[in-house]
């Protein structure tokens, strides 16, 4: 698996349906803090992915500013 392929996702404490990802080979952004984010775990884009997450716009989001923001959709 490649790392462009794995993200580490943050899930807002007080908007649990607001997420952030950030690719594994990438730094964690500054206003992803302990007070406000709680990690949700890694996504691989080649399994299953949360409902409103975007593989294509992930990889050009992190690509450009290092992280993606994305609404999870309730199923």
């Amino acid at each position: 698996m490649l790392a462009l392929d794995a993200y580490n996702v943050f899930r807002r404490k007080h908007e649990p349906a607001l997420n952030c990802a950030v690719r594994q080979d990438r730094p964690v952004p500054d206003f992803v803090r302990g007070d406000t984010w709680d990690y949700a775990g890694t996504v691989q884009t080649s399994g299953q992915t949360p409902a409103g997450f975007k593989p294509e716009a992930a990889r050009e989001a992190t690509t450009c500013r290092g992280y993606y923001l994305f609404y999870a959709l309730n199923t």
